[in-house]
């Protein structure tokens, strides 16, 4: 599988970010079913490992993602009143 660079995805008004977050967890927990389902319960390590620093990244991006929407709220309101 190979990801598309940053730089080529164009931005979209089709989906919400909430949308996308909470279907990339459901994603990730049907992938570590299916590697439960191979490996066993508990996962081995490193794909365990991977699973949490996804889940991580993805957390990190919604928490980057609200930074930039009170940020954007707060300049809108600053414009409005000006």
């Amino acid at each position: 599988m190979k990801m598309k660079r940053y730089e080529e995805i164009e931005p979209s008004n089709r989906t919400t970010f909430r949308m996308l977050y909470y279907n990339a967890g459901r994603t990730l927990t049907q992938i570590e079913t299916i590697l439960k389902r191979t490996y066993g319960n508990p996962l081995p390590i490193k794909p365990q490992d991977r699973l949490f620093r996804i889940r991580h990244k993805l957390e990190q991006m919604v928490a980057r993602y609200k930074q930039c929407e009170t940020e954007l709220k707060a300049e809108y309101q600053k414009r409005k009143s000006q």
